[in-house]
């Protein structure tokens, strides 16, 4: 079945499906005892949100039907193809340096080849924390030429036990017509040090179009164009133009290190996205077997240990659950998303996105957060799902809930310029009612016009956001019309969302698993229908006001780990269980059949209860707790460590020792058991 009739059909029965709810909600209604206005009212609410869940048993059964197995993409040899490893940083402390860094690291050591480099962009303003990424890359520099020399010198005495096998492979093997000693005498140290400056840090001059502008900068510093010519037209960004000319990048030793190297693909990566040992091989073979293809989108794996948060292993299970229907999907429409991580060619991006000095295109607009959207919506990204990126779930429910809101106002964002009539009109007027004088009014250079599934994926988060207040609405509603059956449309509408997708999912070895996940989901997902809505008016309020302050996320972290987390649970979400404890007294007193809304004003009681509790580990531990102990384990290492006066000093038993560690082998690792919390020799 060729795509065409594939999408006909897929949209035909999601149609389908709709209408027999509309006319069984019409049925379900008593009118001889329901006002008709207030009837027709929720018919429409009611088929609106039930119209929008009905595209998870469409999935689902797309899912059974095509099956949720992961594809093998083809692959090509791809020994002529360069590659960037490309994080983008916006560093706030220390502490996000030394993870991006460190991710960094991981990811070009255990990825290393003679086409490879590994660049950090950064957008950093404090010029302390500019110093101090210079430092620590400096400092990552000597821990690779170490470690590749002393590799090296295993290589060269035939000890390749003591040899990564990948580097053996993609860096070693390549000298074996070298004599050993004249390969010690004349090649490692310029090998070593060659690599070690491929670990480069650029600073960015400017922040225009945020994420999305640092790489593509990157991009064309590759092509040899290192003064800007794109976003610098105050016709178009006003006051957010710009200067034409300006240089990209700071002068640096790196910055012409990089400059006309016409580097075929980057890698795009936040500061916080593992790529596991050997993963830009396969990544790379895909895309030289899909040279036309401007992105290749892998899978994203939710990865966390036993010392995690009960919330991040929910986080993990519930994404490995849902993974088959995205592989089904995601090959049904043969297209995929961009999740804004993901390996992206060059010259095709460049010429599709950008354009030249005397062509320009500018498809992003220089506002927008959620930038991925526009770059899917040209370069029809091509899904590997058999190859992934790692990433670590949101700590807790508050931080899930930052991060959601922050996503929340890109997606709202992106509504006034995929309905620039009906949307960004009147939200531009009140941006520039409400801004004042701040008030910078911007235009898009070039629109992008999307095809029928390139919107079915684009406005999937679109659709996902309002969900809930229309399901807000319908609870409110419910209660002043007459049901036959009271309570079958909510039923209904949960079971498709919860229970229904799992069909495609459940087996004997995951059904624990299962049981878990709808349980954890309806504690966290019903008090959705009025948290929902208070992130979509705070992601509203963001893009129209004039001065909003968004909490890093890390500092709610970093609270959370520091202190007792129910308190802290508490402090972030106590507003939301003391006005439900009010509503449900006002309820109680004057609709006490509404039992939709008690039901939901319950949860969000419990739910600083259910963030408290999540936020302990598998063993029931605080992370505090666990920081607690790991540091008396050290200084009972260090104490240990010390020479006894009485017999003097002697060789000591421990050293300290800097030892890099290879992102975690996820398939390789045992299945995650949530029910051996204590004790359990899997961990």
């Amino acid at each position: 079945m060729n795509k065409t009739r594939r999408v006909f059909l897929y949209f035909s029965i999601w149609i389908f499906l709709a209408l027999v709810f509309v006319i069984l909600n019409i049925i379900n209604l008593d009118w001889g005892k329901t006002n008709v206005i207030q009837g027709i009212l929720v018919v429409v609410v009611l088929g609106i949100l039930q119209g929008s869940v009905l595209e998870f048993p469409v999935m689902t059964v797309v899912t059974l039907i095509v099956g949720g197995n992961q594809r093998q993409s083809k692959k090509a040899r791809s020994d002529h193809l360069s590659l960037c490893l490309n994080y983008n940083l916006l560093a706030l402390s220390k502490d996000d340096i030394d993870e991006c860094l460190q991710t960094m690291y991981e990811a070009f050591i255990y990825n290393l080849s003679a086409n490879t480099c590994a660049v950090l962009v950064s957008a950093t303003n404090d010029e302390e924390l500019k110093k101090y990424e210079l430092e620590a890359r400096d400092n990552y520099r000597g821990l690779i030429y170490d470690q590749l020399f002393r590799e090296g010198l295993s290589y060269s005495g035939r000890d390749f036990s003591s040899v990564e096998p990948l580097r053996l492979k993609h860096v070693w093997e390549k000298f074996n017509d070298v004599e050993s000693s004249i390969f010690v005498r004349e090649y490692l140290d310029t090998i070593c040090d060659n690599f070690a400056k491929e670990f480069m840090v650029i600073h960015r001059t400017s922040r225009v179009l945020r994420k999305c502008g640092q790489y593509q900068d990157l991009m064309l510093l590759f092509e040899g164009d290192d003064e800007a010519y794109s976003y610098c037209d105050p016709e178009y960004y006003g006051k957010a133009a710009r200067p034409y000319g300006q240089p990209l990048f700071y002068d640096s030793e790196d910055v012409e290190r990089i400059y006309g190297r016409h580097t075929d693909y980057t890698l795009v990566l936040d500061g916080d996205t593992g790529v596991p040992k050997g993963g830009t091989f396969d990544l790379m073979e895909i895309a030289a077997a899909h040279p036309d293809r401007g992105i290749i989108q892998p899978a994203i794996k939710l990865h966390c240990t036993s010392s995690d948060t009960m919330f991040m292993h929910l986080e993990s299970m519930r994404q490995s659950l849902f993974e088959p229907l995205t592989n089904a999907t995601m090959a049904y429409f043969s297209q995929s998303s961009f999740f804004g991580k993901g390996l992206i060619k060059n010259r095709v991006y460049i010429d599709n996105v950008i354009g030249c000095r005397g062509n320009l295109i500018e498809r992003v607009p220089i506002d927008v957060l959620s930038h991925d959207t526009f770059e899917a919506s040209l370069l029809k990204p091509l899904y590997a799902g058999s190859v992934y990126l790692l990433e670590a779930p949101s700590y807790n429910y508050v931080t899930w809930n930052i991060r959601e809101r922050r996503w929340n106002r890109g997606e709202v964002l992106l509504a006034f310029y995929f309905w620039e009539n009906a949307v960004g009109v009147p939200m531009r007027w009140l941006q520039s009612k409400l801004q004042g004088e701040k008030f910078v009014a911007t235009k898009l250079r070039t629109k992008s016009k999307l095809d029928f599934v390139t919107s079915y994926v684009a406005h999937s988060a679109l659709r996902q956001m309002f969900m809930k207040p229309i399901l807000l609405l319908y609870i409110l509603l419910h209660y002043q019309v007459n049901l036959r059956y009271r309570y079958a449309s909510i039923i209904i509408v949960m079971f498709l969302v919860l229970i229904f997708p799992k069909f495609a999912t459940t087996t004997r070895k995951n059904f624990k698993f299962v049981i878990i996940e709808t349980v954890a989901s309806i504690l966290q997902f019903t008090p959705e229908a009025f948290v929902g809505c208070v992130r979509i008016i705070r992601a509203i309020q963001a893009n129209v006001g004039a001065s909003v302050k968004w909490v890093p996320q890390r500092a709610v972290e970093e609270d959370f780990k520091a202190s007792n987390p129910f308190v802290s649970s508490f402090k972030h979400l106590w507003a939301y269980a003391i006005l439900a404890l009010i509503a449900a007294v006002l309820v109680i007193i004057f609709a006490p059949s509404s039992a939709l809304i008690l039901v939901m004003l319950g949860t969000l009681v419990l739910l600083p209860f259910y963030t408290g509790f999540t936020s302990l580990t598998l063993d029931f531990r605080s992370s505090r707790s666990v920081e607690n102990s790991r540091n008396n384990q050290l200084i009972g290492v260090s104490t240990i460590a010390q020479p006894d006066p009485k017999i003097g000093n002697r060789g000591l038993a421990f050293t300290n020792v800097t030892v890099p560690t290879a992102p975690p082998d996820v398939d390789n690792a045992p299945m995650y058991d949530p029910f051996r919390l204590v004790g359990s020799p899997k961990y």
